[in-house]
């Protein structure tokens, strides 16, 4: 009985999700599904929407607690100048989200790779990598994780 009390729960939570956004006053331009290694950052470059109201539409209290397979609503919510990073793939509204125009590259992390092998692959230091993807520990990027290569 509580599996399906809990069941409900669900359905009835993300089923008010689009009409909880709208009542807040934001237009939606569409859903995202989260990815691994996907990021508010990541998405909200995507789509050039603020990460900020990202979180507030989808009731995020702590932006970096994402999971696989989260419905995000994506607001309209204009974001420039967008800064360099990493680009979570689009999944509405036109072809794949372009790369700003500081990156030449983009890397995913694969097991077992560190900043300074991805920095030899490139040809790149490693402290310009770190820069313009915001890591302040270079020893801690993750799978999946997707660079801009500068």
């Amino acid at each position: 009985m509580k599996k399906w009390y809990r069941l409900l729960t669900l359905v009835l939570m993300v089923s008010l999700l689009p009409t909880a956004a709208l009542a807040a006053g934001w237009d939606i331009q569409g859903y995202h599904i989260v990815r691994a290694g996907e990021t508010l950052y990541s998405i909200g470059r995507a789509y050039a929407a603020r990460p900020e109201v990202i979180a507030t539409v989808n009731f995020i209290p702590t932006p970096n607690r994402l999971w696989v397979g989260q419905r995000l609503a994506i607001p309209v919510a204009p974001w420039s100048p967008i800064p360099a990073g990493p680009v979570a793939v689009r999944q509405f509204g036109g072809g794949s989200a372009d790369p700003t125009p500081t990156c030449r590259y983009w890397h995913s992390v694969h097991y077992g790779e560190t900043l300074t092998r991805i920095s030899y692959m490139y040809g790149v230091s490693m402290w310009s990598i770190a820069a313009a993807n915001q890591i302040y520990n270079l020893n801690l990027i993750y799978t999946g994780q997707v660079l801009c290569i500068p």
